[in-house]
């Protein structure tokens, strides 16, 4: 998941009050503290290990015990240790990696690619690392986002508690940006802390709340972008739209509009470099592009497919396909499928391409610039979150 982009500094806390919500029963032990499992590096070759106090490396009966500042590389850890130990710090220290500071401990394992580093973590202490990344930082104004943003980002980690693998989920966008303790803000600590075990419920179980920065005027249905998922009823296209104006919750985003152009030259380099992996594009040999076609529209009015006509033949790209082969000349995919194009031709090729589109990210779920709009309007997190999630409730989760 993407995080919107920071801009002021944080001040106290407002925001629409948890009240009496519904309770979902059965997720996980009564008296326990929910433990999630966060791969910092899943095949790391070199690093190094410390921590803020006195900490030291665990395996089995046996440890190693050093002082605050004293660090560990994993070239120098006996294989023993590579293939299966924990790193914990004392109470009221934390464990470093990298530089990076995490609360919980870290459990290191050899894999045939390299060494998997897991953060093992209490749940809402990994969200206080989460959660100022994916909202960026805000005022006290925009609490109700801040806390839709916790809410949300806890009830994508119930849903991704994994029994089957080594780690529940990554610290990156492929799952949920996360920092450790040097992320961490006052405001979402107060967030975090104000929404204690609140989640979004669909059927009284927690859903997968995908969200994203900018839907540019109207969230999507999952098969809009994601052509090989199933549509969900709480994900579905929801205006952004403010009442009574022409205006959008999520008009103060900084990419709420934009404009991405290509001449021949930028345009047939990033066919030849991504077309192939997107479609049935050979991966080499596609000669010039002859032109570009838009092959139909979605429900909220993104760009469904498109046609890219080459010297050599005719290739469709769906969905959100779009994004990952439309790419600035630095890699970054296109910001989203929302958009229309005019193109231009000589010599019987596209000569220039010119993008102008609306919003950032895949659109579905949650609009965080729209979330952060409607809290400066008075809205609190539940209105937020039952609105970009719609058919859902906002429960707690007890065991």
């Amino acid at each position: 998941m993407t995080g919107v982009v920071a801009c002021v500094s944080v001040s106290s806390p407002r925001g629409g009050g948890v009240g009496n919500v519904p309770v979902v029963r059965g997720v996980y032990k009564p008296g326990t503290t929910q433990l999630v499992r966060i791969a910092l590096e899943t095949s790391a070759k070199t690093g190094i290990v410390s921590g803020t106090g006195a900490w030291g490396i665990v395996r089995g009966d046996a440890g190693l015990r050093k002082n605050a500042g004293e660090e560990i590389s994993l070239d120098s850890m006996t294989p023993a240790m590579r293939s299966g130990s924990t790193v914990e710090a004392v109470e009221g220290s934390f464990v470093i990696w990298n530089g990076k500071k995490y609360r919980g401990v870290l459990r290191i394992s050899q894999t045939d690619s390299g060494v998997l580093v897991v953060n093992e973590v209490p749940m809402d202490s990994y969200l206080r690392g989460v959660v100022p990344l994916e909202i960026g930082n805000r005022t006290s104004a925009e609490m109700a986002a801040v806390q839709a943003q916790a809410v949300a980002a806890r009830t994508y980690g119930y849903k991704h508690l994994n029994s089957t693998r080594a780690f529940d989920m990554y610290a990156t966008v492929q799952d949920q940006v996360y920092g450790g303790v040097d992320a961490e803000k006052p405001l979402s600590d107060s967030a975090i802390a104000t929404t204690a075990d609140i989640v979004v419920l669909y059927n009284g179980q927690p859903i997968s709340t995908p969200y994203h920065s900018t839907c540019g005027g109207s969230t999507a249905a999952v098969t809009e972008v994601w052509y090989d998922q199933r549509d969900e009823p709480y994900l579905r296209p929801v205006s952004d739209r403010i009442p009574g104006s022409d205006h959008y919750y999520c008009d103060p985003s900084p990419r709420f509009s934009w404009t991405q152009s290509y001449d021949a030259t930028g345009l047939r380099a990033v066919m030849e470099k991504y077309l192939a992996s997107y479609s049935n594009a050979p991966k080499s040999g596609l000669g010039k592009i002859t032109d570009i076609r838009e092959d139909g529209r979605t429900p909220s009015g993104r760009v469904r497919a498109l046609a890219v006509q080459t010297e050599n033949g005719t290739y469709s790209l769906r969905g959100n396909d779009i994004r990952f082969v439309l790419r600035d000349p630095k890699g970054a995919i296109l910001n989203s499928t929302y958009f229309n194009f005019q193109e231009t031709k000589a010599d019987g090729e596209v000569s220039s391409l010119t993008i102008n589109g609306r919003g950032y990210g895949h659109g579905i779920g949650m609009c965080q610039w729209g979330a952060i709009g409607r809290a400066r309007a008075g809205q609190n997190f539940r209105t937020i979150l039952e609105t970009y999630y719609p058919g859902t409730t906002i429960g707690r989760i007890a065991g």
